[in-house]
């Protein structure tokens, strides 16, 4: 066995033992001052030459996987697109065209032409929600979402949130005056509020408000939305980030509302999570590491 000697930086000297490997080499390093055998060192030099064999390519079929998934979720995401392209905003863009069409028709009342307009302003709305959204997820799938942070008061990024839901189902929003405050982008933490408010509204019963809740526990401050509708499926739980998945119907929107939250609040430092059972109501928790407060002007 061929053996080169090298002498480290306190001059002691060690002996370099070739390992025998299929892709690349490596040496085994064996201190001269010890005693060793050279029959010892040969009968540990295949096993260990097969280890690092075994780690390599442990290491390249990880590489593989990795990018097989993300082919994978790639294509997912385009076929994902391509039908909220040709579903989800043709239906919008239909209604847009039939009211506009209507508006031309002769011996319209002035009722009829105000419920065409206004059906023309709710789904232009509509559309560039979806737009919106489809930017929004480019964005955060990129990397390239960029927080302003600054101090953020809960009451008013959930008040402001929940006025901004199109809805008259009952909000109950209980939080509690001495809040900490926060450091995070307050209007991408709204968007995330509002999404997760105009969800648990789709799914709560009409006589059953949907609840804001938050409390500081340990080190984080804690926000719930919580609903009180038939709960997501267990398999359909890891699933309900994702974009364009939709965990509770056709009729649950264009399936991007709980990944822009997921991609807002992580960009924000925070993190969100489902607690759910069926029959029992669905809560999105959102947190944040409680930070020093600014100083209070004397």
């Amino acid at each position: 066995m061929s053996q080169n000697t090298s002498r480290t930086a306190s001059g002691s000297s060690r002996i370099a033992v070739p390992l025998r490997t299929r892709d690349q080499p490596a040496w085994l390093l064996v201190d001269r001052d010890l005693a060793w055998h050279p029959e010892d060192v040969q009968r540990l030099s295949e096993p260990l030459g097969r280890l690092i064999d075994l780690a390599l390519e442990r290491e390249r079929l990880a590489e593989q996987a990795a990018e097989t998934e993300a082919a994978r979720r790639a294509e997912s995401a385009r076929t994902a697109i391509l039908h909220a392209i040709s579903h989800d905003l043709r239906s919008p863009l239909t209604a847009i065209t039939t009211a506009s069409s209507g508006l031309r028709a002769p011996g319209l009342t002035a009722g009829e032409r105000s419920e065409l307009r206004d059906v023309i302003d709710a789904e232009a709305t509509r559309l560039a929600r979806m737009v919106d959204d489809l930017l929004d997820v480019s964005k955060i799938e990129a990397g390239a979402v960029t927080p302003q942070a600054d101090w953020c008061d809960l009451h008013e990024v959930v008040g402001s949130a929940a006025a901004h839901v199109r809805s008259d189902h009952p909000i109950e929003i209980a939080l509690p005056s001495d809040l900490p405050l926060i450091r995070v982008d307050p209007s991408q933490l709204e968007r995330v509020f509002s999404n997760l408010i105009e969800n648990a509204v789709k799914f709560s019963p009409r006589d059953a408000a949907v609840r804001v809740a938050a409390s500081v526990a340990g080190e984080r401050v804690i926000v719930r939305v919580i609903d009180r509708g038939r709960g997501i499926a267990p398999g359909a739980r890891a699933q309900v980030f994702e974009p364009f998945f939709r965990g509770r119907g056709e009729d649950a929107g264009s399936g991007l509302g709980l990944t822009i939250c997921r991609g807002f609040v992580e960009a924000n430092g925070g993190r969100i999570r489902l607690h759910t059972h069926p029959g029992e109501g669905t809560s999105f928790a959102v947190s944040f590491e409680l930070v020093p407060q600014p100083a209070t002007p004397a």
